[in-house]
């Protein structure tokens, strides 16, 4: 497929999500709230190393948010290795919502996977070493995935500390039994950390190009092991959107990661990474516009996993 057709693509999804309005802001964090509900951006890094991008991406920036748990993921394979991650998480679909204490209970005191709150905040507390060491474990690994140095939207993460009650109740729970250990405080302040890691729509398409791509960069520099690659994607594809996992893959046959700053991630197997993003979401934290754009470039492009025999691959 040209590129030139994959450009006219990704500039007709935004500008269709553009004419919708519904959805809020991620109020809840008030800063999350404080931004342009305008702002409405894409981007698309192909396995051939060629990013596209479309709408504000030039000067939209926000922070990761839950997106940024596929760095906590990825990084934590690598060095622990899947044994030693999932007798701390399970990876199972929930079918609740991101902050659900109920799935505690379901699936028994272990998170049901890393991809909801409870599980990133177990896979931080596991990380080793005094806070700084901590935090530039993390910053380390979103630069490698990223492609690129990352900052902290200190507002956003004190935003986040002053409101964070449903993450610490979370927290207390798992504690009272014994899936986590360490000091509260500390395994929280990581976590707001790694939420607050600002980005943009270029860089987290990288990030999403690296799993397309089997965990190579498009010279061919492996980044992640294949295996990582694998167990990433495919937990995406069943929890990355929570509740509505299950609909989205339906929709678009991509493995996608939501954040509710309105950053949606999604990996086109062997095709590319896409990145889009725009601040008003739905009651599942997902972004509105954002999932208008992704059913448009899977439809256009013929990029659900299903049909990807029909389209040329990077």
């Amino acid at each position: 497929m040209d590129v030139s057709r994959i450009q006219e693509v990704l500039n007709e999804a935004v500008a269709l999500a553009r004419l919708n309005r519904e959805g809020e802001p991620a109020a809840y964090i008030p800063e999350l709230a404080n931004v342009s509900l305008a702002m409405t951006s894409a981007a698309m890094t192909l396995c051939n190393g060629t990013c596209l991008i479309a709408g504000d991406a030039a000067q939209h920036r926000f922070t990761l948010q839950s997106v940024a748990k596929v760095i906590l993921l990825a990084g934590m394979l690598e060095e622990k290795g899947e044994q030693q991650v999932f007798s701390w998480i399970n990876a199972e679909p929930s079918g609740l919502p991101f902050s659900s204490a109920a799935q505690l209970d379901i699936f028994g005191p272990t998170p049901s996977n890393p991809l909801v709150n409870a599980g990133a905040i177990v896979l931080c507390s596991h990380l080793q070493g005094e806070r700084q060491t901590r935090l530039a474990w993390l910053e380390q690994w979103a630069e490698k995935l990223l492609g690129g140095r990352v900052q902290i939207d200190a507002r956003v993460f004190y935003s986040e500390l002053q409101t964070g009650d449903r993450n610490r109740a979370l927290a207390y729970l798992m504690k009272s039994n014994g899936v986590i250990t360490g000091d509260i405080t500390e395994v929280l302040h990581t976590y707001f950390y790694l939420c607050s890691m600002e980005s943009n729509v270029m860089q987290a398409s990288r990030m999403a190009m690296l799993l397309a791509h089997g965990g190579c960069d498009h010279t061919g520099n492996r980044i992640l092991s294949e295996r990582t690659v694998a167990i990433v994607t495919a937990i995406m594809a069943t929890s990355g959107l929570y509740d509505e996992s299950g609909m989205h893959l339906v929709r678009t046959g991509l493995p996608a990661k939501s954040g509710v700053s309105g950053l949606i991630v999604a990996v086109a197997l062997g095709q590319a990474g896409i990145a889009v993003a725009s601040p008003r979401i739905n009651e599942k934290g997902g972004s509105v516009r954002g999932h208008i754009m992704l059913e448009h470039l899977s439809r256009e492009l013929g990029w659900h996993f299903a049909l990807r025999g029909k389209s040329e691959t990077w």
